[in-house]
Formats: structure tokens, sequence, C-alpha cells
């Protein structure tokens, strides 16, 4: 790779499956790992001056946006300034900048899956946060690409896809959300796209801009615990079956913020990047190898 790449957030499951994707190609990136203090504004100033890179891929916060969903004030205002100052940095050197988003950015009442053209309308802070952060880098910045994901999934403990088998095997009946709509997106095949952004930005193809990816196809987060319910029995893992018991989303604390319909529409990435979709069927297997790792 010609270009020099900065990678923030190294340590994160999806930059360590960026990283042994990348390997396998002999492609070299900068890795930088979240620091014990977390990342400070002036660090991005720091980071840009030492580093020097062509193109920013920023990772930083991936568990806090993907996995912990946080609301927390605090949080959230760390992630502003780091990202603010980021933004202005990158756009002050002529340095490229890719930025993680999701599909918080939107209210989750449309029925169909969401397309880059559809209007913002978040419903939670973190949301709000990432189209405001959307917003600044499209005005400050105009070599940038935005990838938003839905539900990111890994085998971290502290994840949705580990609480979610840890619920499988504990208890009978789980409580799920009803109707939760997404498109469930290993990191290895979220990490597959990034490279693949970066290989065509490294060959100066001029494909800045906005754009989603999920894994295919689009489902329910309880048609979803029941495929996993299946290959766990298969695995040996579930003696039996398991009772679901389908709870109205509004009541379901944990997911305040987070838009009831969150499947995203890849079009636009096929269309430019000619990068396919994978299902999520089809990677689960691995998916639940990570947990036992």
């Amino acid at each position: 790779m010609r270009m020099r790449v900065l990678l923030l957030g190294a340590e994160n499951p999806l930059g360590q499956a960026l990283l042994a994707q990348a390997a396998v190609e002999f492609i070299r990136l900068e890795a930088v790992e979240r620091p014990e203090q977390g990342w400070l504004p002036e660090m991005a100033d720091q980071l840009l001056a030492g580093a020097k890179p062509d193109l920013v891929l920023n990772l930083a916060f991936y568990r806090e946006q993907f996995q912990l969903g946080l609301e927390d004030t605090a949080a959230l205002q760390a992630q502003k300034n780091f990202n603010e100052r980021l933004i202005h940095g990158c756009a002050a050197n002529a340095v490229t900048l890719m930025m993680l988003s999701s599909a918080r950015v939107f209210d989750g009442s449309k029925t169909s899956s969401y397309a880059e053209k559809d209007e913002e309308n978040p419903n939670g802070t973190l949301g709000r946060l990432q189209a405001q952060l959307e917003q600044s880098l499209r005005t400050q910045c105009a070599r940038h690409v935005i990838l938003r994901f839905g539900w990111l999934l890994d085998g971290s403990a502290a994840g949705p896809f580990a609480r979610l088998v840890d619920g499988l095997r504990a208890s009978s009946p789980l409580a799920l959300p009803e109707e939760w709509r997404g498109n469930p997106t290993p990191v290895a095949d979220a990490a597959r796209v990034l490279l693949s952004v970066l290989k065509q930005l490294d060959c100066a193809a001029p494909v800045f801009g906005t754009y989603h990816y999920g894994s295919s196809e689009a489902t329910t987060w309880i048609s979803f615990a029941q495929c996993v319910v299946q290959e766990l029995i298969g695995r040996g893992a579930l003696s039996g079956d398991v009772t679901i018991q389908p709870v109205a989303f509004g009541k379901q604390p944990e997911l305040r913020g987070q838009p009831q319909n969150a499947a995203l529409l890849g079009r636009k990435l096929l269309m430019v990047f000619g990068i396919k979709p994978r299902t999520w069927r089809s990677q689960l297997p691995a998916l639940l190898d990570e947990l036992s790792d």
C-alpha cells in the first residue's frame, strides 16, 4: 500500500480483525492502541504530527459505539472532543479521514432498509453525536469516507452477541425485543469491507462520501437468536430448544436510543466499490468460535 495509513483503535475486535486480514495480503498499517488514560483531544494533534499519515482510519470508539452503545454524558463528551480535534487536524493537513458511524443516526420508523439519502433523525444522544460528527466531517474535510454499520457483532464478553448467547444458555424463557430489525454483521465481514475501501483509496479512486454496509439479509433479533439456538444445539452446546418471550421494543431499557429498524441498504457501496455483501448465516459458526477462544 502506497498510502501511509494510521489505524486508531487497533486493540479492539474490529481493529484486530482488520490487521489480521491486512497481514495476509502483506499490507502494513500503522496501528495505535487505546491509551490507558483514553483518547484525549491533544493526542489527535500528536498522532498526526508524529505519524504524518496520508489517511487516518478512526476505530477509536468502536467499543462505545457498537458493543456498549453508551449514552453516558462523560463518555459522549470524550468522543466528541477527540473526534472534533481529529477532524480539524485532518482537514488542516489535507489528510483523508475514514470514520465509523451507525444506523443510530436514523429514528427507525422506516419499514424498509435505510439508504444513504434517507433523512437523519436520531432518537438518542449517541445517535445525535454521530450525526453531528458526520456533518462536521463533511463540512470541514472534503477527503472523507463515512461507513455506517448497524449490528456489529464480535466475540467479546461485553458485546451484544456474547450477552445473547449467555442468555440462551442460562435461562428459559428468554425475553427479547419484538420486531427489532437489523443486519447482524460479524466484525470479520466489516474488516473485509474496510480493507477493500482502503485498497481503492490507495489507487486514488475518487470515492469519498457516506456508505452503508450490513451482512445480508436483514432480520429480526429474535429470528437471529433462533438461528443461534439451532447452531448451538448442533454443536452440543444446548441440550434442547429455548423458549423466547417477545417483549415490546420500547420496554427494553438497554435499547434506549437504538432505532427499532436498524437495517441498512448497502447498494451504493456495491455500485461504487464493487463490494458484495456476505450472508451472516454463513459466518455464524466462525462468530461462535470466537466466543470459545
